[in-house]
């Protein structure tokens, strides 16, 4: 699917890519000859994308099932060791999820005041 994987296998058996991982930033303290690790989050873990565009998908399913997709696909692609891949599916699953969300409560709020309207009207 993704022609540019570039895998290596080592003696063990282990996959290895490239590619960079969600929390992989260190932090060497030179000064006292210690070495401290601080793990610092760049990206969120592709779970929290599905749990977004679940949540969006009840207000719009229609654009909903774009961003389950793009949340399912990045869970998968996560799993699978592909730490770049899975970065881009997050943001496309979370940017879908907020297009899901605004075009739901639009339609909701658009909806919801033309049944006022008309009940004001027709009293």
């Amino acid at each position: 699917m993704f022609a540019s994987r570039g895998l290596v296998t080592t003696p063990t058996g282990h996959r290895c890519t490239s590619a960079a991982k969600f929390t992989s930033t260190r932090d060497l303290n030179h000064d006292r000859g210690q070495q401290r690790s601080h793990e610092i989050e760049d990206e969120r873990h592709p779970l929290r994308s599905l749990a977004c565009a679940l949540i969006s998908s009840l207000f719009c399913p229609i654009l909903g099932f774009i961003a389950l997709f793009y949340a399912i696909r990045a869970l998968r692609i996560y799993s699978q060791g592909f730490y770049a891949e899975a970065s881009i599916s997050y943001k496309k699953a979370i940017r879908w999820s907020l297009i899901t969300f605004i075009t739901g409560l639009t339609i909701g709020s658009i909806v919801s005041f033309s049944f006022f309207v008309k009940a004001i009207l027709f009293m």
